[in-house]
């Protein structure tokens, strides 16, 4: 008789959780079977977030401070659980997993309670590398952290060892396999000689982007920019109309792409020579796996903050929020584009570091199917 094949069910929602559960998806292959539970947020939590995402990143650090009081934090727990609690069972009770891996944290309410009445482990991937909240963390999950930093901090929130694996960034396999820089571009209608600059403004497309501008108003040189938007129509908006207006008053010189939403941001990341953007984890890591360096010019504070501190400490681009700083920064790098040869090795070692994910996730799931036939 034919063994049947485990059931394993993912579950994520919008933002950068997307990203980190499609990656999941990837490293499980077809060994097993697999449920993805795509949950959209609810509207009272997806709009506070999106306006500090689009319009205020700077400002989030005292919401995310003060959340996480422990008096306050109950109250968000409550708030951010109920919406999905009849969901969440109702999918459960229908796939009967064996392993429900979750990528965001408001899930994981509902889900730690479920575990012991349907007899699943939870495994958590926690969404920020450094900088997460402690909401984030749970004593009756598997923790997945990025490196040893994030394994002490869970430790500090009380989990105990044996719920924390250090499994390095969960990246999709578009970005990680080897590609022709050259077939892309012309794939694309890109210059395969040219200086090429990506500004990503992140899945809902951050407005912050908007203050590099000024470092290609008057441009000469003769390199092409692509714009990635996202989700966020007035700022695709903005930027056709700042293209317009570059292209009434200078022949040549600088080319324009500007994008809304798109698929295939993976092949316009890979075909750049630096990307400048927002410092969300998975752009950060979805370019590091391209061996490309970051130039963050925002990020979300409190949140995001600890993404800041691995750019620099890791050596896999620049860090320059001061939008004065940072279009002299990068005027400077396209005068001078070999300044950037120095973090190719960096970024080859955390992305060899990341690529390993995959195998630790896999081999902790054998593991524990393993254990749970002999007992049962």
């Amino acid at each position: 008789m034919k063994r049947k094949k485990p059931v394993i069910s993912i579950f994520t929602t919008i933002w950068g959780h997307k990203s980190i559960g499609e990656a999941i998806r990837d490293a499980l292959g077809d060994k097993y079977r697999i449920y993805f539970n795509f949950i959209e947020p609810n509207e009272i939590s997806i709009k506070p977030y999106n306006m500090f995402y689009i319009l205020f990143p700077s400002l989030f650090k005292l919401p995310f401070e003060v959340s996480q009081l422990k008096y306050i934090s109950k109250i968000v727990e409550k708030y951010l659980s109920r919406p999905y609690t009849r969901k969440i069972e109702y999918l459960i009770k229908k796939q009967k997993p064996d392993i429900v891996i979750s990528a965001y944290f408001a899930f994981n309410f509902n889900l730690v309670k479920l575990s012991g009445k349907y007899k699943f482990t939870l495994i958590n991937a926690i969404a920020d590398p450094r900088t997460f909240h402690r909401l984030a963390v749970f004593p009756n999950a598997v923790n997945m952290v990025f490196d040893e930093y994030a394994k002490k901090k869970c430790l500090k929130f009380g989990i105990s060892k044996e719920n924390v694996i250090i499994s390095g960034w969960f990246v999709r396999k578009e970005f990680q396999k080897s590609y022709n820089r050259s077939k892309i571009r012309r794939s694309l209608d890109l210059s395969t000689d040219k200086f090429t600059i990506v500004i990503v403004g992140g899945g809902e497309g951050t407005v912050s982007i908007l203050k590099i501008l000024p470092a290609f108003a008057d441009l000469k040189d003769k390199i092409q920019v692509i714009f990635i938007c996202g989700k966020n129509k007035g700022l695709f908006r903005s930027l056709k109309l700042f293209r317009a207006m570059y292209e009434l008053k200078n022949e040549g010189g600088t080319k324009f792409i500007v994008k809304g939403y798109t698929d295939n941001t993976h092949e316009y990341i890979q075909v750049s020579d630096i990307v400048i953007g927002k410092a969300g984890p998975n752009l950060l890591f979805e370019t590091i796996a391209t061996h490309t360096p970051f130039f963050a010019i925002s990020h979300i504070a409190g949140q995001e903050d600890g993404n800041l501190e691995i750019i620099k400490k890791y050596k896999l681009g620049f860090v320059e929020e001061n939008p004065v700083r940072a279009i002299k920064l990068t005027r400077k790098i396209i005068r001078n584009p070999k300044i950037l040869k120095r973090f190719q090795k960096p970024l080859q070692r955390l992305s060899e570091y990341n690529n390993k994910s995959y195998k630790i996730l896999m081999e902790y799931i054998e593991e524990k199917l393993n254990t749970n036939s002999l007992s049962s």
